[in-house]
C-alpha cells in the first residue's frame, strides 16, 4: 500500500522519477539549504503559536480581519491533531491500494445556515509580494488536497482556500520584524487532487520514469543519482 501526502504529490509534479525513487528505493528527496529550511520551520512554528493565541479569543488577528470570513478552528486539541499528518485527516482507497494524509497549517470555520463550513488556510513566508495570478502551483495543489481530505472526512467545505503571505518589510528595535501581510483566496477543487492521486499511483505501479528534463536531482545527488542513472 502506498502512503501519499500533499508534499509527495508536489514532488511528483516537480519530477515523477524522484518520487518513484523516494517511494520504491526509500531515498528521501533533498529539501534544499538546511539554513533556509530551519528558518522557515521556525517562522511557521511562530505563526502557528500566534494563531493559537487568537483561537482562545475566538477571533482573527487584526491584519486578517475583514479579509477572511470566519475564525480559526475553535478546538485546539483537534487543530493540533490536524497539523500532524500522522494523526490528522486521512482517507484510504482500497481500489488504488493507498492511503492519503495531510497536515494542515490552519483551518477557518464559519457558520452558514446552521452548518459549520471549513476552509483550509496556508501560511507562506516570502521575501517579496506576489500577484494573485502568479501564485505557485504547489500552494494550489495543497489547497486542493486539503479540500479533498475535508470532504472525505464528511466536513462541509467552502470550495475555497486561503494563502496568507507574511513578507518582511522592516526591522525595528529589539529585533522586531514588521511584516506586510497579503491574503489571497483561491478556488480549491477536490476532484483535481483526486485525479492527480490516480495518476501518481499509476506511475508508481509502473517502471521507473525517465529522467526529469529540468530536475537537477536526477543528474546530481550521490547514491540517488546513481540509482536514477
Amino acid at each position: 500500500m502506498y502512503h501519499l501526502s500533499p508534499s509527495l504529490l508536489n514532488l511528483y509534479q516537480d519530477c515523477s522519477r524522484c518520487l518513484w525513487v523516494e517511494i520504491h528505493e526509500k531515498l528521501k528527496h533533498p529539501k534544499g539549504s538546511p539554513f533556509s529550511a530551519s528558518l522557515k520551520s521556525g517562522m511557521y512554528l511562530a505563526l502557528k503559536k500566534y494563531a493559537d493565541e487568537y483561537r482562545t479569543k475566538d477571533k482573527l488577528p487584526p491584519e486578517l480581519q475583514k479579509k477572511i470570513n470566519g475564525v480559526f478552528l475553535p478546538d485546539q486539541e483537534l487543530m493540533n491533531k490536524w497539523r500532524d499528518e500522522h494523526s490528522g485527516l486521512c482517507f484510504a482507497d482500497e481500489k488504488l491500494d493507498m492511503t492519503f494524509c495531510g497536515g494542515f497549517d490552519e483551518c477557518i470555520v464559519r457558520e452558514e445556515k446552521g452548518e459549520k463550513i471549513f476552509t483550509p488556510l496556508l501560511f507562506k513566508i516570502r521575501g517579496f509580494g506576489i500577484d494573485e495570478e502568479k501564485h505557485d502551483n504547489h500552494s494550489q495543489l495543497q489547497l486542493d488536497c486539503f479540500e479533498l481530505l475535508l470532504k472525505k472526512n464528511d466536513y462541509a467545505t467552502s470550495g475555497t482556500g486561503y494563502l496568507v503571505y507574511y513578507i518582511p518589510e522592516a526591522v525595528r528595535e529589539s529585533g522586531v520584524v514588521k511584516f506586510n501581510v497579503q491574503v489571497i483566496q483561491f478556488v480549491s477543487e477536490s476532484m483535481r487532487a483526486r485525479n492527480l492521486i490516480k495518476e501518481v499511483v499509476g506511475v508508481l505501479n509502473g517502471k521507473i520514469p525517465k529522467k526529469g528534463q529540468d530536475c537537477e536531482y536526477c543528474s546530481w545527488g550521490g547514491r540517488g543519482a546513481q540509482i536514477v542513472r
